[in-house]
């Protein structure tokens, strides 16, 4: 079975739930961008059922290999505004993980991009409600 869909079972399960989260970070990947990545954009947008459960997070230094990260096919495939390319790529050139977080705040479905519940994570690693 494909790993994300294990993961989306476990998200699933009522037993988990604020105890089970994941993180962001490999989700724009170009090997990852898909399926996955369109299924977390619609379960964390403002008021999905992962917006508390999913965090943001790098995995720095790879947003800086070129060939790993590709802001055009994520355009190509209607995940990223094709006019936020060029921008994102000069951010790359200027800081790598400037350019991870620009990337997924600008990641839209539908009009729709993650929740800003998911980038907000110093409670849950300060372990404050």
């Amino acid at each position: 079975m494909e790993s994300f869909r294990l993961f989306e079972r476990l998200m699933d399960a009522p037993q988990y739930a604020g105890r089970l989260f994941g993180d962001i970070s490999a989700v724009p990947q170009s090997a990852r961008a898909g399926p996955p990545l369109r299924r977390i954009l619609e379960r964390a947008r403002p008021g999905g059922d992962w917006a508390a459960r999913l965090l943001n997070g790098s995995d720095y230094p790879l947003p800086g290999l070129m060939p790993l990260y590709a802001p055009e096919r994520l355009a190509a495939q209607g995940l990223l505004d094709p006019a936020a390319v060029a921008p994102l790529t000069a951010i790359r050139r200027h800081n790598s993980l400037l350019f991870d977080f620009v990337l997924k705040r600008h990641l839209r479905l539908g009009g729709q991009g993650l929740a800003n519940r998911v980038f907000e994570t110093r409670d849950f690693f300060v372990g404050t409600p």
